[in-house]
């Protein structure tokens, strides 16, 4: 029978693997989890010759963009999802660049220190999507030295295994506070600055929830593999040792 204190850092970590990529990728396809994202802007309505969408989705790697509407009057605003950028590891979302013949024109009424906004925290942006792939990574090592481990067991692959995680852990704990502070501190800033001009932001609950689940599996699991790797077992009674020896 397994050991399940030898095991439950491994579990913690594969777990954390998946959901973690899963916040990486989310939103790089249409229909492929974008409602997962960092955070929605909302523009306002402009002219029938007005390139903005109704709303973007900005997610870790990648944006998507489409419009509002309900079936019925009475019923439930619902989001329509028309097209996702392509993913790159240094994404930032640049208004200007989406709509760059009204974006600070009468048309569609954007203030432009919105976009000021957005450049301002353009290497904030970059350099969580980093720390989330230097996670997963560091992460999907640490799951080959466990195999590795299983396969052909050496003295030492455990300390191997214990630094991947260890590093995963800081990273994604790094780009989940990052992913926090744009989400509250900077959808504020976009309220603030758009008022009066009908923009708006709201922050993705589902992308915290799911980036602090896996930071705190890593948390959890790193603590375990210093237990298993440093803190050796106690050593058996005496009176057992004299007992085996009578024996």
């Amino acid at each position: 029978m397994p050991d399940f204190k030898r095991i439950f850092p491994t579990i913690t970590v594969f777990i954390a693997f998946i959901i973690t990529i899963l916040c990486l990728f989310a939103g790089t396809q249409k229909n492929f989890l974008e409602n997962v994202d960092l955070l929605t802007l909302y523009t306002p309505e402009g002219s029938t010759d007005s390139t903005a969408h109704d709303f973007y989705s900005v997610h870790i790697m990648s944006y998507c963009q489409g419009t509002l509407g309900a079936a019925d009057p009475g019923a439930k605003v619902t989001r329509n999802v028309t097209e996702c950028s392509h993913r790159k590891i240094l994404f930032s979302f640049d208004p200007t660049q989406e709509w760059p013949d009204v974006s600070h024109g009468a048309d569609l009424e954007w203030p432009r220190v919105i976009s000021d906004d957005f450049h301002a925290f353009r290497m904030t942006t970059r350099s969580m999507a980093v720390l989330y792939s230097i996670g997963v990574g560091a992460m999907g090592a640490a799951l080959l030295v466990k195999f590795w481990t299983a396969v052909a067991p050496r003295a030492g692959q455990g300390l191997f295994e214990c630094g991947f995680m260890v590093l995963g852990t800081l990273t994604v704990n790094v780009a989940s506070i990052i992913a926090t502070v744009l989400a509250f501190e900077f959808v504020d800033l976009i309220n603030a600055h758009g008022k009066g001009s009908n923009v708006s932001a709201k922050y993705g609950e589902k992308l915290l929830g799911m980036t602090w689940a896996a930071a705190g599996l890593l948390l959890v699991g790193s603590a375990a593999c210093f237990v298993n790797v440093f803190v050796r077992r106690p050593a058996a009674p005496i009176e057992k040792a004299l007992d085996d020896m009578e024996g």
